[in-house]
């Protein structure tokens, strides 16, 4: 990886804590547009209900607006960062969760996609720990990468302990 990229990355204000000497940001999970579609879909049906009762259409716009604003600080929030030692997972918006976790407590690691999920091209990714901590961070656009990346971080670490065995 570029040094002036890890360098950047632990300057970065998005990481809990600096990075550790060797250390190198593999993949960030990058939160798709897809996330606003419910606020969206709000704004819709209020455009037209308001043609037929204008006050109804008033308030679910009103409603609608309320959606946007909890899905652009949610949006915000939302972290996931990927080193080759540690994964980094943020989420939350009354209680703030920040969650780092060694590579060597990660068992394993996988994909939820809904229907609308999957036709706006985003999933969540379930990070499964040792002791059946589950965490989560959902509305990823590159869910299948932060998959696959963290799948070959824990195949060479299998590989790894098979070898010195």
């Amino acid at each position: 990886m570029d040094p002036k990229k890890v360098v950047a990355a632990r300057s970065s204000s998005d990481l809990p804590t600096s990075l550790r000497e060797g250390e190198t940001v593999l993949a960030r999970g990058v939160i798709s547009s897809a996330i606003f579609w419910k606020a969206g879909a709000v704004l819709l049906f209020a455009l037209l209900i308001g043609l037929l009762a204008p006050p109804l259409g008033y308030f679910l716009c009103l409603v609608s607006l309320l959606m946007f604003i909890y899905t652009m600080i949610l949006r915000s929030i939302l972290m996931l960062i990927v080193t080759n030692q540690r994964i980094f997972f943020r989420s939350g918006i009354i209680k703030v969760d920040t969650v780092q976790v060694r590579l060597e407590r990660v068992e394993s690691v996988e994909i939820q996609r809904t229907l609308v999920g999957h036709m706006l091209n985003y999933g969540t990714v379930v990070l499964t720990g040792v002791g059946s901590r589950f965490s989560f961070i959902p509305f990823l656009a590159n869910a299948a990468h932060i998959r696959n990346v963290i799948d070959d971080l824990l195949y060479k670490r299998d590989q790894a302990k098979e070898k010195s065995e």
